[in-house]
């Protein structure tokens, strides 16, 4: 119980310092004199104090959540310092925050703002094998992290509002992954993916970036939690698969004396590493 109230406490503190246009959470382009926008970030801590609040059913967590994704959304559904145009994938994350709001207060707005990130699932460019691109200005490339950023918000909207008539291309999108950016050797998977095989990381055969990176592949695993969460039992099996494998096979590369696992995943003690 009081490692409860210590996550507590510090969730508050972080929310007592924050106002919707300064985040305390993500202060770095504030200092630097860049207005806050609708972001990942945010999007990761909205999502987890939504979170808090229905295991606590502590109103302060709700209260906070509701005002800083309202202060972003007009009633007409636009959301400030966000464009579909843009085709960042790390911009749909946010869009999940939406889903936990709209079922809570029934915010019309909140509505039209899902569909507005929808639309830009629905027209996000993508790789010949049908996989979205990380961002416009990375034209065809997949990155592992972009598969928390947009598929979660992709598979909730199928569940809750389109009769799950897309669940194939998702699940394509996962496996395209499995076949693409998996090493069979290691059960890693490397951060990257270029089907252009032009961009300067990429392997000019494989089209694979270098490195196994930690925190791509934590995001990766992420992103199978939250949809394995939302799908019923027929349809997560798949992804429950890929999940378990990934976890027996990066099990193999913790660190013995610390139980941790290394930035670069397969170069432990490498100077730089950590």
């Amino acid at each position: 119980m009081k490692k409860i109230k210590a996550i507590e406490d510090y969730i508050k503190e972080l929310l007592a310092k924050s106002t919707p246009d300064r985040p305390i959470w993500n202060i770095e382009k504030l200092k630097q004199g860049v207005k806050s926008k609708w972001n990942y970030i945010d999007g990761c801590m909205i999502k987890a104090v939504l979170e808090t609040y229905a295991i606590t059913g502590d109103e302060e967590y709700f209260k906070f959540a509701d005002a800083f994704i309202d202060y972003r959304v007009s009633e007409d559904g636009r959301i400030d310092g966000y464009s579909v145009e843009e085709y960042n994938i790390d911009n749909v994350n946010a869009g999940k925050t939406l889903f936990s709001l709209y079922e809570l207060n029934g915010k019309e707005k909140y509505r039209k703002a899902i569909d507005l990130i929808y639309s830009q699932v629905q027209t996000q460019p993508r790789t010949p094998e049908g996989n979205f691109w990380h961002k416009k200005i990375y034209p065809n490339q997949v990155w592992l992290d972009g598969m928390y950023m947009g598929q979660p918000f992709y598979m909730e909207y199928e569940t809750k509002l389109n009769n799950k008539k897309n669940y194939k291309d998702i699940f394509s999108q996962f496996a395209n992954v499995v076949k693409y950016l998996r090493d069979e050797e290691t059960g890693l998977y490397y951060h990257g993916y270029d089907s252009s095989k032009s961009i300067f990381w990429a392997d000019p055969e494989t089209g694979r970036s270098k490195n196994f990176w930690l925190r791509s592949i934590g995001w990766f695993s992420v992103a199978m939690i939250d949809i394995i969460e939302i799908v019923d039992e027929q349809t997560k099996s798949e992804l429950s698969g890929i999940f378990s494998r990934l976890m027996a096979d990066i099990l193999k590369f913790r660190d013995e004396e610390s139980g941790m696992y290394w930035q670069v995943v397969d170069q432990p003690g490498r100077e730089g590493n950590y």
